[in-house]
């Protein structure tokens, strides 16, 4: 199986090799699965990317023949806000790096776009044509994973996905997202993915479908539980003294652990 289509159908996670990245095998699984999927509704279909770095997450899309248009954008910040309460640096951060890095996983990349900026200071008419697929891995807050997504939802089709990873940092950005889609009548559909990628379909555009994307939605429990693991670092440390000693204490004077 040399050829890209059979390396996709097989989900050859290989094809992210060539550029180093912050995915794990399960989230590189996800992803191709959704690429798959998206080719198959989608022939000819755009990918836009906002937080890009190096171009790993670029990589399968370019190799695609079935991928005519790639659009990224990245202020290309040295350090970048992160809700865990530090910050993020990205060392040599450069579009010119990650074209570079491109070339060499494919010589031609005349179907790439760049935007170096947030989606604060980037009008979604500067993007032209409509995309069919938005991936986004920006500044890992939720103020930002929602700002990144209004962004997504204007400059999306009608029907298409728009995916968000690190969902287990981003969680309330995405929680707003959904709302937003509720509370203004939009028809989606929307499940995480292993590791810690999460997928809306929105309008008439059944990912889920693709029996790729199905057998992974049938392993739920290994994005829900790396979720929930990652997260109990925050876990123990309110538990841990004298944060625990004080929590209790207070539970203990409301008595709102007493059952009646």
């Amino acid at each position: 199986m040399n050829g890209f289509a059979d390396r996709l159908a097989a989900l050859d996670i290989s094809l992210f090799d060539k550029i180093p990245g912050q995915t794990t095998d399960n989230d590189r699984r996800s992803l191709l699965s959704l690429q798959l999927a998206v080719r198959t509704l989608r022939p000819g279909y755009s990918y836009l990317e906002i937080g890009s770095y190096l171009g790993g997450s670029i990589q399968p899309h370019l190799l695609d023949p079935e991928c005519s248009r790639i659009v990224s954008v990245d202020k290309r910040p040295l350090v970048q806000p992160d809700a865990r309460g530090y910050d993020w640096v990205y060392q040599n951060n450069s579009t010119a790096r990650m074209l570079e890095l491109l070339k060499e996983v494919s010589p031609d990349i005349s179907k790439i776009e760049t935007f170096d900026g947030d989606t604060s200071e980037i009008k979604p008419e500067q993007v032209g044509e409509k995309v069919d697929v938005c991936f986004i891995d920006g500044e890992h807050t939720d103020h930002a994973a929602f700002r990144d997504f209004r962004f997504c939802l204007d400059v999306l089709r009608d029907n298409g996905a728009i995916v968000f990873h690190d969902s287990q940092i981003t969680y309330n950005g995405i929680s707003e997202a959904t709302d937003f889609l509720t509370e203004n009548g939009f028809a989606f559909k929307a499940y995480p993915l292993p590791l810690t990628a999460f997928a809306i379909e929105i309008g008439d555009f059944p990912l889920h479908r693709e029996p790729a994307i199905a057998a992974q939605l049938v392993n739920g429990h290994l994005s829900y539980l790396e979720c929930l693991k990652y997260n109990d670092n925050y876990r123990r440390f309110a538990t841990r003294f004298p944060f625990g000693a004080i929590r209790r204490t207070l539970i203990r004077m409301r008595r709102s652990n007493v059952s009646n």
